[in-house]
This record gives C-alpha cells, structure tokens and sequence, in this order.
C-alpha cells in the first residue's frame, strides 16, 4: 500500500513536482542575493528617524516600506510625478531602482500558477500535495528498508540506482516535506479557507483636525525600532481629516497627523503569526539561509 501510494503520485504527477522543485530552487537565491545587496539600518535608528531622513530627502512621499531583507523602499509625488527608490537608511536618499526582478517575478508566476491564475494556484497545490504524499511514504519506505526510524542513516546495500535513490531522499525528505506542507497552508491562506485574514483597527472617527506634526516629536514612531517597521503611509496632503498608518510586525494602527497620537491599535491575531511564519519558512523572506537550504533541497 505504502509503495502505491508513493509510485502513482510520482508518476501522475512528475512533470508537475519537477517544475515546482526547480523553479523553487531558483527562487531561494534571490532572498539570500537581496539580503547582501540591501544596506542595513543601524543599531537603535527608529521608524521616527527614518521617515525624517526620508521626507527631508523627498517632501512628497507617500509611503515607506520595509522588506523581511531590510530592504526600505519610499514611494513619493514630485509635481504630480510618482517616484519611487530602494533606500540607504543612513541618508534618506535612494540608491536603487525599486522596479521588480522581472526574472524573479517570472519565476514566481510559474511557481505560484503556471501562469494561469488562480485555476494554476490549485494545480500547484495539487503539485504540492503530490510531494508531500511522495515525501512522506517514501520516508516510510526508507525507514521500512533500513530496519527502523532509528538506523535512518545506516549504510546502504543494493543496486547503485537504489542505493543513489534511497541516499539523496534520506537528505532531503526533511525539506521537501516543510516545502510541501507550507506550500499547503499558503495555498489555503490565498483561498481563505483559513481564518488568518489581516483584521485593521477601525479608522477613528475623531481626529485633531490639525497636521503638520514632526516626525521626530510622534512618539509612537520614536521608539519602534525600524527593524519592526513592515509600512508608514503618510495623509493625503492637505486632508486633516487623514492620519499616518502605520504597519509593524506586532500589528497595526493610525496616528494623529497633527498630535502624534496613535489613535487606533489592532494586534496581529494569533493565525496572522502562525501564516507569517509558514510564508518566511517557505519563500525564505526573512531567513535567506533556510530558504536557500530549501532550495538545494529541492
């Protein structure tokens, strides 16, 4: 029973696992390629600091965001032009474009949907659950072969095409079935069959009516440090009736634009963290090194 079940998924659906495992594969490098190439903030610098630095190199910015790499982009209005740069926390200013890797983007339409939308996001879940299924009853087999769960690594005998088979899975099965199984919960997650839908505070229904606050005098902003930071959108110019909101890896909420006050704050729920956590183990956004193990894995 246990062969069946690992020798049909294979077979039905071979080409499909091989496109997921090697285009997962090319994607582990860009997480690890964006860490190194992203500069860092330094130690103690605030999301009040940053978003000063910031606005004082462009007035007209509209939002700031902050990648699981440390990578802090600024989008802004010149003149009614849009702008937008890969930013040095240490001055503000922009050093890279902020247009997407046009081949990573392309890797990640062929990994995620065959380019299909969603009727490709379940065909690759499908790809997905055919790994774990294969993953999981060959590492029966193995276990089975080798005596028990606790000779898992005990030398092998047999025809080199076996011996070749049974030795690489005994490595890799480990990251195949965290692959698998994450890709799983995302797949669920995109299709809200899971209650971890991001839940905003309600926009208050009374503001100061004044702007104009620095940035540095918000206090809430002066002691999230920007390691924290995931997004800062400032008001609309010229509506007092608009506020900052702010987005960190503990929740989110709105401040006062002429106070500073936070106005507004909802935690993230506890199923939030737990498909944060299943996306940084699966993609590698914010483990660079996991992601890249995954993928020579795959």
């Amino acid at each position: 029973m246990i062969r069946m079940l690992h020798r049909w998924p294979g077979l039905l659906a071979l080409a499909l696992v091989m496109v997921l495992a090697i285009s997962g594969a090319a994607l582990s490098v860009f997480p690890v390629a964006e860490r190194f190439s992203t500069p860092q903030a330094e130690a103690g610098l605030t999301v009040a600091d940053l978003s000063e630095r910031i606005r004082t190199a462009y007035p007209g910015v509209e939002q700031i965001r902050r990648a699981p790499s440390g990578r802090i982009t600024a989008f802004w209005f010149d003149d009614g032009t849009p702008g937008a740069a890969v930013i040095d926390p240490a001055t503000g200013k922009g050093i890279a474009s902020a247009d997407p890797n046009p081949v990573e983007r392309w890797l990640t339409s062929l990994h995620r949907s065959l380019f299909l939308g969603d009727a490709g996001r379940i065909v690759m879940a499908a790809g997905a659950a055919a790994m774990l299924v294969l993953s999981v009853s060959g590492a029966m087999l193995v276990a089975r072969r080798m005596g028990g769960w606790r000779r898992w690594f005990t030398p092998l005998r047999g025809p080199a095409s076996s011996r070749i088979h049974t030795g690489i899975a005994r490595v890799a099965v480990a990251g195949l079935i965290l692959s698998s199984a994450t890709a799983l919960w995302m797949a669920a997650s995109t299709f809200d069959l899971l209650p971890d839908g991001a839940a905003p505070p309600a926009f208050p229904t009374e503001v100061s009516g004044s702007t104009g606050v620095s940035l540095a005098a918000m206090e809430p902003l002066s002691v999230i440090p920007v390691t924290e930071l995931r997004e800062l959108s400032f008001p609309y110019p010229g509506d007092a009736t608009d506020a900052f909101t702010l987005k960190t890896d503990r929740g989110s909420g709105y401040l006062d634009q002429g106070t500073g006050e936070l106005l507004a704050w909802a935690e993230l729920t506890m199923w939030e963290r737990i498909s944060e956590t299943i996306y940084m183990l699966h993609t590698g956004q914010g483990a660079a090194s996991l992601g890249l193990v995954l993928g020579v894995l795959a």
